[in-house]
């Protein structure tokens, strides 16, 4: 029974995390109807970790139950997106600067970390000379995931990876429209070099200008897709 129910557990965290990217990546449109047996079809699983992984997502306000109809994907609010930026503003940059108070370039456990980052930023580039917007959202997001993880705060890391999903839908779509991902990696470049030098107010100053840059665009990009966007909020 044990095995069974690990084995479960499993299967919806994999649903969970297919739900998750085709909606961040917005495969599934705001307001698109998606069904259980399809998920369950196409992933080749029991409906039960797929219904698991939906209700998960609805607390979360990603997806919608809609009885006797089928399961809505939320459309963007840019209250929520506003709310959500705040919180993971405030917490990526604790983060960030406690790695670079912290970081000893001496150290192995940072030179192997050094070595990572930049593994993740020459595969970004990669993403960009191809125009491959979603691998490079991905190694965005992987970018961002390792530094929290260096900080080692793990309830810090889970609060962020949580709240900034209502947040990446929207800067999905700045990519997307905007292709400035040259800015994104040349910020991601210092902010490694910021690091190493335990430059903790650079650090701050740098990642909080990373991070809002979405907003510059909230505007245009509401205009362009306004079919994407809960009117009420």
């Amino acid at each position: 029974m044990k095995k069974l129910s690990v084995e479960r557990k499993t299967l919806a965290s994999e649903a969970y995390h297919y739900l998750y990217k085709d909606i961040i990546t917005l495969k599934y449109k705001p307001g698109q109807m998606i069904y259980e047996n399809d998920i369950a079809k196409e992933l080749g699983i029991s409906r039960t970790p797929v219904r698991e992984a939906i209700h998960l997502l609805a607390s979360e306000e990603f997806l919608a139950i809609k009885p006797q109809k089928g399961i809505q994907v939320q459309y963007i609010s840019k209250k929520k997106v506003q709310e959500s930026y705040r919180v993971r503003e405030s917490l990526e940059v604790t983060a960030f600067k406690e790695v670079a108070n912290l970081w000893d370039s001496s150290n192995r456990i940072y030179k192997a970390a050094k070595k990572d980052l930049l593994a993740i930023i020459a595969e970004q580039r990669y993403a960009a000379e191809n125009d491959q917007v979603d691998d490079f959202y991905q190694y965005d997001e992987v970018f961002h995931d390792k530094v929290l993880d260096i900080c080692g705060n793990q309830t810090l890391t889970s609060i962020v990876r949580q709240v900034r999903g209502h947040v990446n839908r929207m800067r999905y779509l700045e990519f997307f429209e905007t292709r400035e991902m040259d800015r994104i990696i040349e910020d991601h470049d210092q902010l490694v070099t910021l690091i190493e030098q335990n430059n903790i107010l650079e650090v701050e100053k740098l990642l909080v200008s990373h991070l809002r840059n979405v907003s510059n665009y909230y505007d245009d990009i509401m205009r362009k897709y306004p079919d994407y966007f809960n009117a009420q909020s």
